[in-house]
């Protein structure tokens, strides 16, 4: 069976800049990979903003050629061309950058300006005519290597779905949030050496420690243990666990694999066994989120330190949450009488997503928005099966 085409979508105003848009989808053909052009579409009853949004979102990369002119103005506020490259990033799409030569309104060089930028920006190449374009679209989709990355995005994929088969420990009344992170490159990113090297071991320790929110904490007892392939480094006594209040492990893959497994139960040591009897029945989501905010906040200091010039920019992500059993995902009851017992939960793990997130490293640095769709997804899955019982 062949192997799919990487599809490309192709990002301009259209009026007047046929040429530049034949060019650049002669470009995309020539690298082995489909053109998706807004004036090939089908007709249909979507809206033309919708169809060419869901274009971008259906494409593996977006080709955008930026001209003289801004282009039309939507609803928005935005150029279509804009709203376009927005969506791509919203969806962490690869974007090719093709910048012609000359002066440009007032509105497009503060989009260009945008675009280019020296921090957030991307790299972009200028081109004079046609065959100029034609040849700068086909050598950087080349050096994308975007069949190569579909590829290897299925193998990271693929490594995510056998990480969450692994269990964590067994232990009694404790609820385990798991989040693994890849990169979508398939390559060796640390050296097997270096795992049990004490220098290493001692660098990952102080930046678990000193991440805000700090991932670790200085009071309880750490276990660094070097395997073939990963370190791991566990936090508190697993089987004394309700007398450690940061419960967690943490393990770093040469692959780049990066994986956190924290306890989501608030741990209490209590000398009246009766004490927080209803805490039993209850999964906090204010614990659980401030639980991932730890989690992203060494993911994005340990990628800061290990790859500063954002090398592996595209990581997936997924989340899961083991032995949920009879658990309501709500606050606990400070006073009551009575409790009715929460239906146990269908699935252990319990996946927080159908299949692993794209995103960018910039998320990791502002972690809010997935913090808050990872606890609006448990909200819903938990709804979903209270509302059959």
């Amino acid at each position: 069976m062949t192997e799919p085409r990487p599809r490309i979508f192709i990002s301009s105003v259209m009026c007047g800049y046929e040429n530049f848009r034949d060019a650049a989808g002669d470009g995309i053909r020539q690298a082995g990979c489909k053109a998706v052009r807004a004036e090939d579409f089908p007709a249909a009853t979507a809206s033309p903003r919708n169809s060419c949004l869901d274009g971008v979102r259906s494409a593996d990369a977006v080709v955008l050629l930026l001209g003289q002119r801004y282009g039309f103005v939507g609803p928005s506020g935005l150029a279509v061309t804009e709203e376009e490259y927005e969506e791509a990033r919203k969806n962490h799409t690869p974007i090719l950058v093709f910048l012609e030569y000359g002066k440009r309104d007032a509105k497009q060089q503060e989009f260009v300006n945008k675009v280019q930028g020296y921090v957030d920006g991307h790299w972009r190449k200028v081109f004079r005519n046609s065959a100029t374009l034609t040849d700068l679209v086909r050598g950087a989709v080349l050096a994308e290597n975007l069949g190569g990355a579909r590829l290897h995005e299925g193998q990271a994929r693929n490594r995510i779905d056998a990480l969450f088969r692994l269990r964590p420990p067994e232990v009694s009344d404790a609820v385990w949030l798991k989040t693994v992170w890849v990169t979508s490159r398939d390559e060796e990113i640390i050296d097997p050496l270096d795992l049990d090297d004490a220098g290493f071991i001692r660098k990952v320790l102080r930046l678990a420690h000193e991440c805000v929110p700090p991932l670790f904490d200085y009071r309880e007892q750490k276990r660094p243990q070097a395997q073939p392939e990963f370190l791991r480094i566990e936090q508190g006594d697993v089987e004394r666990w309700q007398s450690s209040p940061a419960l967690a492990i943490l393990e770093i893959h040469t692959d780049g694999v990066l994986t956190i497994i924290q306890n989501a139960i608030e741990t209490k040591d209590r000398s009246d066994p009766t004490d927080g009897f209803f805490e039993m029945y209850f999964l906090e989501p204010a614990i659980v989120q401030a639980r991932l905010k730890e989690a992203w906040s060494f993911a994005a200091a340990w990628w800061k330190d290990r790859d500063p010039y954002l090398r592996y920019d595209q990581l997936l992500y997924s989340v899961a949450v083991f032995d949920v059993g009879t658990r309501a995902f709500r606050p606990t009851p400070r006073q009551a009488s009575s409790l009715t017992i929460p239906p146990e939960c269908p699935h252990n793990p319990l996946q927080v997503f159908d299949r692993p997130r794209r995103i960018s490293r910039l998320n990791l640095f502002q972690p809010d928005t997935e913090v808050e769709r990872i606890i609006k997804l448990l909200e819903r899955q938990f709804t979903q099966w209270n509302n059959r019982w």
